[in-house]
């Protein structure tokens, strides 16, 4: 009766360790990296830059990384004639930092990018970073710039000429979400299209306004000229300056606190 009772223990004490042991191992499982890039950087957007070509004066590239695992990415070849573009889409997966692009064939071109803070870095064949004189031009940015976007910029001057009057008629916002500017310079409201690339390279797009008849719309036609003509932004987080190249600034803006 000893011997059967001492059995009965010996079984209950081994499966209570293997049921342990089970959980143990289905909790170390279910345990996710949240060093990772897919949980710790908002990778969600459109990256692009200029990737080096052997024969071209460069690939202008866009990728663009969606939220339910989907990319497009646009390759131009500049510099030829006629010019080649070529759109790839499908689906991508995570491994590690890295994102694999399915759908292209294997040794045509690398499929995987490693993902970092705001840009992502175009890896070779074997799944390795670049190397040497030329690894800075292998890196994607992402679009947008972070210090200028989402706030309420203040009109201060136009084309040299100072401009004071309130912010609330009188002021640009970048609206990251749908890349849409929503500008003011007197009692119209403008809504302009635009992307950043690079940070700092801005392009708009065609634009609506209001029409309501004005007292003074001379500031309004100056500010649509200013979206019309800028090519690049400059900031340092308290002022805004809309530029053309690299003259003299077309308009310029204080963050409104």
């Amino acid at each position: 009766m000893k011997q059967i009772k001492m059995f009965v223990v010996i079984v209950i004490v081994a499966f209570t360790a293997f049921s342990c042991a089970n959980n143990n191992k289905s909790a170390k499982s279910d345990i996710i990296d949240e060093h990772s890039a897919e949980i710790s950087i908002d990778w969600q957007g459109t990256y692009s830059g200029m990737l080096p070509c052997a024969d071209c004066q460069g690939i202008e590239t866009e990728l663009t990384l969606n939220n339910d695992n989907t990319y497009m990415l646009v390759s131009t070849y500049m510099g030829v004639e006629p010019v080649v573009s070529d759109t790839l889409t499908g689906k991508f997966h995570w491994h590690g930092n890295n994102v694999h692009l399915e759908g292209i064939p294997e040794n045509e071109r690398s499929s995987t990018f490693k993902v970092e803070e705001n840009r992502v870095r175009y890896l070779d064949l074997e799944g390795n970073e670049i190397t040497g004189d030329l690894a800075s031009y292998y890196v994607l940015a992402k679009e947008g710039n972070q210090l200028v976007e989402d706030r309420k910029w203040k009109l201060v001057e136009i084309y040299g000429k100072p401009v004071e009057d309130d912010p609330d008629n009188y002021y640009i916002v970048f609206h990251s979400a749908d890349r849409r500017v929503e500008a003011k310079a007197n009692c119209n409201l403008i809504s302009v299209n635009y992307r950043i690339k690079n940070e700092f390279r801005v392009i708009f797009g065609q634009g609506l306004s209001t029409l309501m008849a004005c007292p003074d719309q001379n500031l309004e036609k100056e500010l649509l000229n200013v979206l019309g003509e800028a090519d690049n932004l400059s900031t340092d987080g308290e002022y805004l300056s809309l530029n053309k190249a690299r003259m003299a600034p077309l308009a310029r803006f204080e963050l409104v606190k």
